[in-house]
């Protein structure tokens, strides 16, 4: 049997903010996060295709703005979405080094700080 590879994902619970196409702030809460991007459960669901600015909540205080493209959507029935999420994944087009720092300490990565 092969080993199994690590996951580059990571399920954790960040509460997120966008805005709508019609300006309204939307919110909702990562499901799982990764290097290039993640899915966010919520029933505000932008359209496959779209760019959007997500904020992402850190529990240190503080927002990481991430650019992302919305990538799938799933709607889920209200009575299944205690065992499926209802929300819609991102790939990152833009992320600060922070964000990829809160990665790796989450996977309990060393990096070499830059000088």
């Amino acid at each position: 049997m092969l080993p199994k590879t690590p996951s580059t994902r990571i399920r954790r619970r960040y509460l997120v903010e966008w805005q709508s196409g019609n300006d309204a702030v939307c919110t909702g809460f990562t499901n799982d996060i990764s290097p290039t991007g993640g899915f966010v459960r919520s029933s505000n669901i932008p359209q496959i295709g779209a760019t959007i600015v997500l904020w992402l909540l850190i529990p240190r205080g503080g927002k990481l703005k991430l650019r992302c493209s919305v990538v799938r959507s799933q709607q889920v029935a209200q009575n299944l979405r205690s065992t499926r999420p209802s929300g819609f994944a991102v790939r990152l087009t833009e992320a600060p080094e922070e964000y990829f720092q809160l990665l790796a300490d989450l996977f309990s990565l060393n990096f070499a700080q830059a000088r």
